[in-house]
């Protein structure tokens, strides 16, 4: 397991997987929140439409990002997500605001090249995934729910089922996300993963005081293995959306709703 590498092109930053940057046929990319139009408590690349940011400055935040991983603001197809189970195989990219579906769907997945999906996070996990024999990416949205209903299995299955992927071929890549530390709860969310995943994650749960502390980065890596994804072909961002400054990452842990979003991307050539 190997942490992403960061770079930075004038304001803009943004992280690369290194086990998904060998494969020539595709281009990702995971968004900070420098290097954008947008102002004020959606400074800058804030990927939210649902807000006060003015659409304009949005959709122009997504052409900059587009930009980096080679695409048009065109081919982007983007998630619509509600910590839901849904996942879509994407055949083409949408048109205005790029979204896949009215109603929620977490989880994307295309064969198709230059479409490029788009998935987001502020605290939340995104998964991307990429089997370069078969050339199909998917990326998928994970937070706590998004473990307990195993989104990241259940989208690794679609991939098998509708492109006949195997998960030894998978490279997969965690974008920056909430830390064990940060990620302070009651009692009902380490009840309910431990329903899922039992014994499996005892030592990704921790309490301490009156509060639990999940480590939900360490889940996603083991259930990833579990699943069959070699461990040499996983890596996962140290980074913590919550516990960096607040000018190089949004929290929803952290600030609540008065806040953008981050994007991940990830193109097939």
């Amino acid at each position: 397991m190997a942490d992403l590498i960061v770079h930075r092109d004038g304001a803009l930053t943004y992280y690369t997987a290194p086990q998904l940057s060998v494969f020539p046929g595709i281009k990702h990319a995971f968004f900070a929140r420098p290097g954008g139009v947008s102002q004020g408590a959606f400074d800058s690349l804030n990927f939210r439409f649902n807000c006060e940011d003015p659409v304009e400055n949005v959709l122009q935040n997504y052409a900059i990002a587009a930009a980096r991983v080679g695409a048009e603001p065109t081919a982007i197809a983007r998630t619509r997500q509600g910590h839901t189970d849904t996942i879509l195989v994407v055949e083409q990219a949408f048109g205005p605001e790029y979204a896949v579906s009215e109603q929620p769907v977490d989880a994307l997945i295309t064969n198709v090249p230059g479409v490029c999906l788009t998935g987001f996070y502020a605290d939340c996990q995104l998964v991307m995934l990429y089997d370069h024999r078969r050339k199909v990416a998917a990326i998928a949205h994970s937070g706590w729910r998004g473990l307990a209903s195993e989104i990241v299995r259940k989208t690794i299955e679609a991939m098998g089922r509708e492109f006949g992927c195997r998960p030894a071929d998978m490279t997969a890549a965690v974008g920056p996300s909430i830390c064990r530390r940060c990620f302070e709860t009651d009692s009902d969310v380490p009840e309910i993963l431990t329903e899922v995943y039992g014994e499996l994650i005892t030592e990704y749960i921790y309490k301490e005081g009156a509060k639990w502390h999940v480590d939900l980065k360490n889940i996603t890596y083991s259930s990833l293995i579990r699943y069959g994804v070699s461990p040499l072909n996983i890596d996962i961002s140290n980074q913590c959306t919550c516990c960096s400054t607040e000018k190089h990452f949004w929290s929803h842990r952290r600030q609540g709703e008065n806040r953008g979003v981050h994007a991940g991307m990830i193109r097939i050539r």
